[in-house]
């Protein structure tokens, strides 16, 4: 059933991604602006993205928080305020040493694996308080603010692109996969996943330091959100378990470990799209750019459970996201295969008349009609 699916937190649908046009990621695009950035050497405040770089003494592999690093181009990069927002040099794998709960019975991974370099590292924002106060007392991390970033799609087309769906790695690699832990019950994360993500798009950004929750030229497409499932829930508290962070579910490990209706481990296919949170969107043609707005912070300070079990270790501040891909496809390709044909308009007909969250309502306005058949009928033969 999808809303099983759904709850695992990864998926919300299996949508061919084949034919798929990448239009942001996969050497695409490039980050526009964020709204707030540290520089190196310097301590965060709130809402600045980590400039971080430390190593991971399991392989010494540099890794930081980057919101650049879904572009995977050897360069330094920059923002449209000429903000450094990270290097590239995304293009070399990395090894994974996987963590010691996973190499035995019932996962039995390898003790190694590799994972595109873009993965291993993340896009985290300081969202919450650091979980101490001036005494050194603990305390519950609360949202500092909403923190936003812009992203610049592929510029080869200058109209823009027809977005049809938006696809975020919500989840650290890193963290949950490759640390030591002999004494772990099960993989954990001290690196928070959000707790909701907005996706805006625009036509036009003329303001580029604007928030897209109040510049007109910005539209809300949909949200990703742990609370319907669409966001992995990637950490929770188990007192029993006596891990120093929120334990990984089960049903997150059982899913990575085949457990998903592909049938495959992540292991097998890091870089497949059923591990990305997606937003499938609908309408929205002469696409220029993609905001992720993350408006209540980590995982960590929404769970009453992991607030109240006291954490206080300072990583916990972080609101992490890995990877985003934008994929551009054609008016009236119902079935996203690359080629509007007689099976998009069967499935426009079969679903005539019906409302609500439906592929087959093409230009998204709730419900399935002429308007709907006609965009798939002036585009019949189109083909990527």
């Amino acid at each position: 059933m999808v809303r099983h699916a759904i709850a695992l937190g990864l998926v919300s649908a299996i949508v061919a991604t084949t034919s798929a046009q990448v239009v942001l990621g996969d050497n695409k695009g490039k980050v526009r602006a964020v709204n707030a950035l540290a520089a190196d050497g310097q301590s965060e405040r709130p809402l600045e993205w980590s400039r971080r770089n430390f190593p991971d003494g399991t392989n010494l592999e540099a890794f930081g928080f980057y919101p650049g690093y879904t572009i995977q181009v050897d360069a330094v990069l920059f923002d449209v305020f000429g903000n450094n927002v990270g290097r590239g040099d995304d293009t070399a794998a990395v090894t994974i040493t996987t963590v010691d709960s996973l190499r035995t019975a019932p996962f039995n991974w390898p003790n190694t694996f590799t994972v595109p370099r873009s993965l291993f590292r993340q896009g985290g924002v300081y969202t919450n308080e650091n979980g101490t106060d001036e005494n050194g007392n603990g305390t519950n991390r609360d949202l500092y603010g909403t923190a936003w970033i812009k992203y610049e799609l592929d510029d080869s087309n200058p109209n823009g692109w027809y977005v049809v769906e938006v696809q975020v790695f919500a989840w650290d690699v890193r963290d949950v996969l490759h640390k030591l832990s002999a004494t772990k019950t099960r993989p954990f994360s001290d690196a928070q996943a959000p707790q909701r993500i907005d996706i805006y798009v625009a036509q036009n950004d003329p303001n580029p330091g604007d928030s897209p929750q109040t510049d007109p030229n910005w539209v809300l497409v949909g949200s990703l959100d742990k609370a319907n499932g669409t966001l992995p829930n990637v950490c929770q508290w188990d007192s029993s378990t006596g891990n120093t962070f929120g334990e990984c579910p089960t049903a997150f490990l059982e899913f990575l470990n085949g457990n998903n209706p592909l049938g495959i481990k992540f292991f097998q296919d890091p870089t497949n799209p059923i591990w990305y949170s997606r937003l499938r969107v609908r309408g929205r043609d002469n696409i220029k750019y993609v905001a992720l707005v993350i408006p209540q912070g980590n995982q960590y300070n929404n769970d009453p459970d992991l607030r109240a079990s006291n954490r206080v270790a300072a990583s916990l501040r972080y609101t992490n996201f890995t990877d985003v891909r934008v994929i551009a496809g054609i008016p009236g390709d119902v079935n996203n295969d690359g080629v509007v044909n007689n099976a998009d308009l069967l499935l426009v007909l079969f679903a005539f008349g019906q409302s609500g969250d439906n592929d087959a309502d093409v230009n998204g306005d709730g419900v399935v009609n002429n308007a709907d058949l006609l965009i798939v009928l002036f585009n019949f033969g189109r083909s990527r």
